[in-house]
């Protein structure tokens, strides 16, 4: 029996705030985060999406918006 090796990349999911041509990272960063704006998961990324959205006061034309990227990202326990 051999043990899986870990894969070269992995997925990385960011929340990023679009305001104009302004662009920054948002969300939260907790326990399931990888730092402001990043998530192991799309479904988390999507939830914090939800929940900037659901916080979101402004008015106007000029409302912001969020996105998501699915990223990938080297693996730190990749060994060729």
């Amino acid at each position: 029996m051999e043990p899986i090796a870990p894969p070269k990349t992995i997925k990385v999911y960011q929340l990023i705030k679009q305001s104009g041509m302004n662009l920054s990272n948002t969300g939260t960063s907790g326990p399931q985060s990888l730092g402001v704006g990043f998530y192991p998961t799309q479904q988390e990324a999507e939830h914090n999406r939800t929940m900037e959205v659901l916080k979101d006061t402004s008015t106007g034309t000029n409302k912001p918006k969020w996105h998501i990227w699915e990223l990938d990202v080297p693996n730190p326990a990749y060994e060729e």
